[in-house]
């Protein structure tokens, strides 16, 4: 049985990634932070991303209270440097959450009818298409790889392959080099033979439009910047 879910619109996913990155480069209200994630774990929630965002979330949760309870004071170069982590880690969280929530459940043609409802240039959607498609192309090759090691009994631990550094460059990394290079150009060609580098507008079979819970989404962004530039 398939599980139901609300969706999103691709663009809405994007203004969330585009806000989480100004949590990362701007120190903003603690309010702000802490309601943006748990916006975040509603979302994910609603969105069929449950699992995902419970994960995220405790950890955020966790990473705070070590670092309110055990590092407001700095005495020392190592509490500095535990700090220091913790912090970063707790930033980094945000962006984490947006990037999640933007790829659950939306697949890669949305986001390119989505973008093409923006007019964005082709020099931005085809990348885009080419290394959002790459990475997942790349693990499935990897995993691959770690099988036929371990049916020739090569590597089977994950303590072999840095006992033996160049057993692992042999079999990993000149195969996962291969393999990039053929996976680079077969996407490449692939995005070209589907008409992303057309002139033409093209069509697409997904319907992107706005609906009730983007406008909340996006009126939610909205004041969030109000409370963070005038209060």
């Amino acid at each position: 049985m398939e599980k139901k879910y609300l969706k999103f619109d691709p663009r809405s996913k994007l203004a969330i990634v585009i806000f989480a990155s100004f949590l990362l480069m701007f120190r903003v209200d603690w309010f702000v932070e802490v309601t943006f994630i748990f916006l975040m774990f509603i979302l994910l929630w609603l969105n069929g991303g449950f699992k995902k965002g419970l994960i995220l979330t405790s950890l955020y949760l966790i990473i705070t209270v070590i670092d309110l309870k055990f590092f407001q004071e700095i005495k020392g170069p190592l509490t500095a440097l535990f700090s220091f982590l913790l912090v970063a880690n707790r930033l980094l969280i945000p962006p984490v959450m947006a990037a999640t929530l933007a790829s659950n459940n939306t697949k890669m043609s949305e986001w390119i009818a989505a973008m093409k409802k923006l007019r964005l240039p082709k020099v931005i959607i085809v990348p885009f298409s080419v290394v959002c498609r790459f990475f997942p192309v790349l693990i499935q090759d990897f995993k691959q790889i770690r099988n036929a090691m371990k049916f020739r009994g090569i590597g089977i631990n994950s303590s072999d392959l840095i006992k033996h550094p160049l057993l692992t460059l042999e079999c990993i990394i000149v195969p996962i080099l291969v393999s990039v290079e053929t996976t680079s150009l077969d996407l490449s060609a692939a995005s070209l033979v589907r008409g992303l580098g057309s002139e033409d507008s093209g069509t697409s079979i997904y319907e992107v439009k706005f609906q009730v819970q983007d406008y909340i989404v996006f009126l939610v962004l909205i004041i969030f910047f109000c409370w963070e530039v005038f209060f």
